[in-house]
């Protein structure tokens, strides 16, 4: 069938995307944060789940750094691009099934 091929195709291309986009942004923004010295509790790396939900639920605005917000936001966007593309892909292959 096409809808099924269809389906997943755009998720896995959503999917890259996310995962392409974090891998550019999430690494500058956890850097700027060790630099800043407000890595505490966020993992040791740009791919700890702790820093994942510490970017999701959008808490790097409680810090108010105007330089952190242009690297952060594009981080976040791209994790639930991640998330959606991933959704998409597991609905192709049910659909695929």
């Amino acid at each position: 069938m096409f809808w099924p091929d269809l389906v997943l195709m755009i998720g896995l291309g959503v999917l890259t995307a996310g995962v392409t986009g974090y891998v550019i942004f999430g690494p500058l923004s956890f850097r700027h944060l060790e630099d800043r010295g407000a890595e505490g509790g966020l993992g040791g790396s740009s791919f700890a789940p702790s820093y994942w939900a510490f970017l999701l639920r959008g808490r790097y605005r409680a810090l108010a750094d105007r330089a952190l917000d242009p690297l952060a936001t594009p981080a976040r966007i791209m994790l639930w691009t991640i998330a959606i593309g991933t959704a998409g892909t597991a609905v192709g292959f049910w659909l695929r099934t």
